[in-house]
């Protein structure tokens, strides 16, 4: 699978690099894409995730940095 440049999809299961990852102190870092949430400003929208056990949001910028190891069908 490995990085893409298209849209990723709900239901996608991806791994966050490794700053995400700190960030949020997430011991592993694979998440699954959840649902898309709008704004209202030039992102259009975030992610919800499911992460280590906990819900969180990302800017959809884990579209470019993020590695998909599993596609959604």
């Amino acid at each position: 699978m490995g990085y893409r440049s298209e849209v990723m999809k709900v239901g996608d299961l991806i791994k966050l690099q490794s700053g995400t990852r700190n960030h949020w102190g997430l011991p592993t870092g694979i998440a699954l894409l959840v649902k898309k949430l709008p704004r209202n400003d030039i992102h259009e929208y975030n992610w919800k995730v499911l992460v280590d056990g906990r819900y969180i949001e990302l800017g959809r910028q884990i579209e470019q940095s993020s590695e998909v190891i599993n596609e959604s069908r």
